[in-house]
């Protein structure tokens, strides 16, 4: 006969079991109101036996249901007075995480308790499986396995299993437990630990991260072994011993935490001696960020290292060996929509030798900036205030007050911009450490006038009027009065580099210890072609040049004021063609010498995502000339290739080679990276080899070889994303 029965009591869910040994945590589900019928173990059966006085007996199809979860059998016994139903055949415990089978398994309604023997468990999500000798489901959230073997690689293809003689989840206190723990990789035993702690959620867990082993020039062998702990849900540490066969043993340190209003990072590496220098090196970073108030913040960045070589010996790439200086600031800051304020005490740490005492930057301690702009439609006026004390231990000290005042017009309409603005910009100085006889006490007051103007000009382009194409010319016409400025300082003002920034610049230089006398007019045109149903910019060209009126008589020490009658011309195209090529060009010239001062060529092909081929080259007048080749390459489904070589032809020698080969299969991952780069900024280079293995499921994600091609590549992470 057909029967349906409800039974007291309920089964656990395993819904957290799908986090099994390290998998990252399902997306949370909204809980659903329980209904009553979700609140009932529900049997169903294809026949039910009632002849027996101390239980039932189901036959066909058995099915014992609770709400999203349950078990089916081909036959089933209830026991009324243990309270215990035994299931036959091929069973199966099913919720929306986990599947677990087995050949037999035992319920026991009393204390609410579910066990397979000779159980597999399938997790569909991830997707991960493994077995077990046996498997008990508690009450309490609490999975128990007895000979477990685990892995996320597919039935046909094993290639790495971890094998434990007792696993326990706990889902209450997110984390499980495992003991004995083996780990193979192709059958060879790679990773052994006799007690293991692991998180099961999104919960954080203390323990081992994925070690980094590499051999390098400079450092030897170089292993790295990370250590977290969870040591509050708002703060963290990691400590990372670091052994080095040629230095010795480093300990690297990371605290992290937040709180309401923000958060912030403290590291600190500490080698206790050196066997190669000789003396003790240390390293020491701490950055902040929080909000005090509604439009209030503090930001600091601190950093310290031990000697000038330290990144040289120690450090891990070009970027950091590269550093003349290590930056140091404590900010409070101010924003609201008319008004900021800043108040700064910066500082840097030197780490170049080869600068004298007198080309070290100067600190700043304290800086003041006061600034605001408020205006409508038509009128603008802005507002830009500074006070700043520079010290340094050799050469002029001293406060400096700046201050521009700008009154501008807004005379915009479609198609057309007119901006002329006047602004008067005073300075003082109040300097110590002055030569004898020379003026502690300084200022200069200079009005400043300019026009800025523009237009655009559309028409429909290309096949069927697909396109538009826009004509952008601009001018901008400055004039600043001639001042002598030589008997003041110059604390902190440079001539930046000639580009269309620049070009479009009201002050030759930056910094206020400089005003550059001005009666110029800077032209450029603007061509663009835009695809009419995205507005995505498919080629852009830019051409321009300044024309200098009269002759500058106001330049930095050292440096000859400017007496052409005109700028180099400065040119940029950038275009992408058919989604796949992208080009970039910057070029500066001077028309009348026919001398190339700055060029950059930028090319890219990528075909579709994952796949990029590129090709750049820099050059700078008497400073650098450097051409680099990047490659991101898959060769056939599963291997894929990375490289990089940049070649300096100015000293006729390669600057970087670094070539990565990467196997992924459907459950780990191996990557082999070799590189050679300058290390010192004597020209020596350092090389390296690494090899990373990764576990899906089990070892947490490592840097992939592609983040040491940003700086090689131009726009490499825009390209790939």
């Amino acid at each position: 006969m057909h029967g349906l029965i409800w039974l007291a009591g309920s089964v656990p869910s395993l819904a957290w079991g799908a986090d099994l040994m390290c998998l990252p945590p399902p997306p949370p589900r909204p809980p659903a109101p329980a209904s009553d019928a979700e609140e009932r173990l529900v049997i169903t059966a294809g026949e039910v036996d009632l002849g027996r006085d101390d239980g039932l007996d189901f036959f066909g199809d058995v099915e014992f249901r609770y709400g999203t979860r349950r078990i089916t059998a081909e036959n089933a016994t209830y026991d009324r007075e243990s309270g215990r139903a035994q299931a036959a055949g091929t069973v199966t415990y099913q919720d929306p995480d986990v599947t677990v089978y087995g050949e037999d398994a035992e319920v026991n309604t009393n204390i609410e308790e579910i066990s397979f023997v000779n159980a597999g468990f399938d997790i569909p999500r991830r997707p991960a499986r493994g077995s077990a000798d046996a498997i008990r489901i508690t009450t309490d959230d609490v999975l128990e396995l007895q000979g477990m073997r685990f892995t996320t690689c597919p039935i046909e293809q094993t290639d790495w299993e971890l094998l434990a003689q007792s696993v326990a989840f706990d889902s209450d206190a997110g984390f499980g437990t495992a003991r004995n723990v083996k780990l193979e990789f192709k059958g060879v035993p790679i990773l052994y630990s006799p007690y293991l702690t692991f998180p099961i959620d999104d919960q954080r867990k203390s323990g081992f991260l994925t070690p980094e082993f590499s051999q390098r020039d400079r450092v030897g062998l170089d292993v790295l072994v990370p250590y977290y702990f969870n040591l509050a849900p708002n703060y963290d540490l990691t400590l990372t011993p670091r052994s080095m066969t040629l230095r010795g043993l480093q300990l690297n340190t990371e605290f992290r935490y937040l709180s309401e209003t923000g958060g912030g990072q403290l590291e600190l590496d500490y080698l206790h001696k050196d066997q190669e220098a000789g003396i003790p090196r240390h390293r020491l970073k701490f950055n902040h960020r929080s909000r005090f108030a509604e439009r209030w913040q503090v930001m600091t960045d601190l950093e310290n290292i031990s000697d000038e070589a330290y990144f040289e010996d120690l450090g891990i790439n070009q970027t950091l060996a590269s550093q003349t200086h290590l930056n140091r600031y404590f900010d409070v800051a101010y924003q609201s929509p008319y008004v900021s304020m800043l108040f700064r005490l910066q500082g840097y740490q030197t780490i170049d030798p080869t600068l004298a005492d007198d080309e070290r930057p100067y600190e700043r301690v304290p800086q003041f900036l006061l600034n605001g702009r408020w205006g409508g439609k038509r009128f603008t006026f802005e507002s830009t205030n500074e006070l700043v004390l520079f010290e340094r231990n050799v050469g002029v000290t001293g406060w400096r007050f700046d201050a521009t005042e700008e009154f501008g017009l807004n005379l915009a309409r479609s198609g057309m911009f007119l901006k002329p603005a006047v602004a008067l910009r005073h300075t003082d100085y109040w300097l110590s450490n002055q030569p004898a006889g020379a003026e502690e006490r300084m200022s200069r007051t200079l009005p400043i006038a300019s026009l800025d103007a523009g237009l655009v000009f559309e028409r429909s382009a290309g096949s069927g009027g697909r396109r538009i194409q826009t004509l952008e010319p601009r001018m901008l016409y400055v004039r600043v009065p001639f001042e002598d400025q030589t008997s003041l300082p110059v604390f902190d003002t440079i001539q930046p580099d000639f580009n269309l920034v620049q070009l479009f610049r009201k002050y030759q230089f930056v910094g206020a210890d400089r005003i550059a006398d001005s009666d110029q007019v800077s032209l450029g045109m603007t061509t663009r072609w835009l695809a009419r149903d995205s507005g995505a910019e498919l080629f852009a060209a830019t051409i321009g040049q300044t024309r200098y009126l009269s002759e500058q008589a106001v330049g930095l020490p050292g440096m000859a004021p400017i007496t052409a009658d005109a700028s180099d011309y400065i040119a940029e195209i950038a275009a992408s063609i058919a989604d796949t090529w992208r080009l970039r060009l910057d070029y500066q010239w001077n028309s009348e010498t026919n001398d190339r001062a700055r060029a950059e060529v930028g090319l890219q092909y990528t075909p579709e995502p994952g796949r990029l081929a590129g090709f750049s080259y820099r050059y700078r007048d008497g400073l650098l000339e450097q051409g680099d080749i990047s490659l991101v390459w898959p060769l056939g489904e599963r291997w894929r290739v990375i490289g990089r070589y940049s070649f300096s032809f100015l000293d006729e020698e390669p600057l970087d080679r670094f070539l990565g080969w990467e196997y992924e299969s459907c459950c780990w991952r191996l990557r082999v990276i070799g590189r050679r780069y300058i290390s010192q900024r004597s020209g020596e280079s350092d090389s390296s080899i690494s090899i990373q293995l990764q576990l899906t499921g089990f070892s947490d994600d490592v840097d992939p070889p592609e983040l040491l091609l940003d700086r090689g590549i131009l726009g490499y992470r825009q390209f790939m994303n």
